[in-house]
């Protein structure tokens, strides 16, 4: 299997990746390691197959019996993974026009509900990466494709689009594209490897190139993917300086298109990414990043709209900023240039060099927000997240962790935002908390359809996020069978509660890379939730990672 089809999986498919949360070694990167032995491993030889020769007699030669000859590498490898859920919860859809997708935040703009009625339904997603490196040219380029399907059971039959379909007589279009991308990797030496993508790709906000990265390194460095973390169209460079005891220097530059209506129009918003990573102590990560976004949309395109002022932000729970002059009722076209300085640090991050793991991480959002008719706008942000994890018994899911998150309020000035700004403002599923273990508190990372919390984006609507999740997991069969407990609570900037979860889980892997779960949680709201019901969902999931 292909270390880029592979990992090229990790940062689209949460659910496959969730154990990351609480485990030290996730299931692609077991994939990839698994692989790896086995084609150092010589296959056994069977006794009987062996035959017996005299020791001064020559074996009779057959020759109409030939050996066969090895079969060629096509150059082509294939990921795939089929997941399957089925979720009954009190959480109830009231907009007909997002029922085959919903996400943000619960109680909000995308009519998602709770305790008005209840639900069950089966969701199943399978998504596949196919990855061509052709052999003339010895690994150094690659192609790689990656789509998706998913729908509910009995959802819609004869149909197009995205998210439908598994309806009695099937014949749904609705495939979906993932990935379309070239890398080059020059030869450079054995001390600095280089990757450049050029094309559809998964955008990260760490230094980590997903296509080569355990989940790990993108949960737990950098932003966390709480900035950034989808796909985007662009290029970008990785490049990794080794020695004898691994990477000593990561750095990627990157430049994505984030919207272009007009080919020959200023109305294009551009993300360039710069990001450095050392390791100058054992087990030690140290990075710098600085990300800088310019918005030239007027914020009024697309169906929702984009940027800080869009109804997009709304419903996915970022701040949506009211720029409009006092009396006027049309919103007037909104530009931005913003800016994202993060410092963060780790030891031993993916519990692989000691059981004690531990990670921290600073964010300083500033910029402008230019409105046409009215005051130029401030941002000014800061976000700090911190997580300590110990695993305490044998066994990838033996592990305890705590985890700490804040982020700053909009306060009364109308001259200056000092909440974050997130990618959420920018595309569907821009960012996504990814490490805090909780399903309705914030978002599910199993989740295929239905991706709803209290809290969606870690700037908490503008009112800011005070936040503890945590976690106690524990190995019954070491590998084989996990049980966890966890929860977390969280609080806005003025000390008013979003709410509580409890949550338990039991995981099992029957076979390799097949793993079957059951998961459930319940959450009671507080005074700063949308929502007032205590929300409860369950749900039983099968995972198949194939390659």
């Amino acid at each position: 299997m292909s270390r880029l089809a592979a990992s090229a999986l990790l940062p689209l498919l949460w659910p496959s990746l969730a154990l990351a949360q609480d485990q030290g070694a996730p299931l692609e990167s077991r994939a990839v390691a698994a692989e790896e032995e086995l084609a150092a491993t010589p296959a056994p030889v069977e006794p009987s197959a062996q035959p017996e020769v005299q020791p001064d007699v020559q074996p009779a030669v057959q020759p109409d019996v030939l050996p066969k000859a090895p079969k060629p590498e096509s150059g082509l490898k294939f990921l795939g993974l089929m997941q399957t859920k089925a979720t009954a919860s009190n959480l109830t859809s009231s907009n007909p026009f997002l029922d085959g997708q919903v996400l943000g935040t619960l109680g909000g703009t995308n009519g998602l509900t709770v305790g008005e009625g209840r639900s069950a339904a089966v969701e199943q997603r399978v998504t596949g990466f196919f990855t061509y490196s052709p052999q003339v040219l010895s690994g150094r380029a690659s192609l790689t494709a990656g789509f998706e399907i998913d729908y509910a059971f009995g959802d819609q039959s004869y149909v197009t689009g995205g998210n439908v379909g598994g309806g009695f007589g099937a014949d749904a279009v609705n495939l979906q594209t993932r990935r379309l991308m070239a890398t080059i990797k020059p030869n450079l030496g054995d001390q600095l490897r280089l990757s450049l993508v050029l094309g559809q790709q998964f955008v990260s906000d760490s230094v980590s190139d997903p296509a080569v990265s355990g989940p790990d390194e993108l949960f737990r460095s950098g932003g966390k993917l709480m900035f950034f973390g989808s796909e985007a169209t662009g290029v970008s460079a990785y490049a990794r300086v080794r020695n004898g005891w691994g990477d000593v220097v990561k750095g990627r530059l990157g430049a994505y298109s984030l919207y272009e209506r007009g080919t020959y129009e200023q109305d294009d918003v551009w993300l360039v990414m710069a990001d450095v990573q050392v390791n100058p102590l054992y087990a030690t990560h140290i990075g710098a990043h600085f990300w800088t976004l310019r918005d030239r949309s007027g914020g009024n395109q697309g169906i929702f709209g984009i940027g800080p002022t869009s109804s997009l932000a709304e419903l996915q729970g970022a701040a949506r900023l009211d720029l409009r002059p006092e009396g006027e009722t049309i919103a007037p076209a909104v530009s931005a240039d913003l800016y994202w300085v993060t410092l963060d640090a780790a030891f031993n991050r993916d519990l692989r060099l000691s059981p004690l793991g531990a990670t921290a991480m600073v964010t300083a959002n500033t910029g402008t927000l230019y409105a046409e008719g009215t005051n130029n706008v401030a941002v000014r942000g800061a976000l700090a997240n911190a997580e300590v994890r110990l695993r305490y018994a044998p066994g990838e899911g033996s592990v305890a962790r705590l985890e700490a998150l804040w982020a700053s309020a909009d306060d009364a000035d109308p001259l200056t935002y000092s909440g974050v700004i997130t990618g959420n403002s920018y595309g569907i599923v821009g960012a996504i908390y990814a490490s805090h273990g909780t399903l309705l508190l914030f978002s599910d990372l199993f989740s295929i359809n239905r991706m709803a919390s209290v809290v969606y984006d870690v700037s908490g609507g503008g009112g800011g996020v005070r936040a503890l999740t945590g976690s106690v997991g524990y190995d019954l069969v070491p590998g084989r069978v996990t049980v966890a407990v966890g929860g977390g609570h969280a609080r806005d900037g003025a000390g008013s509660p979003y709410g509580s979860e409890v949550n338990l889980r039991v995981v099992t892997e029957p076979y390799l890379f097949m793993r079957v779960g059951l998961w459930g949680a319940m959450m009671t709201p507080g005074e700063a939730a949308l929502v007032d019901e205590t929300a409860y969902a369950a749900y039983l999931g099968f995972d198949w990672l194939v390659f």
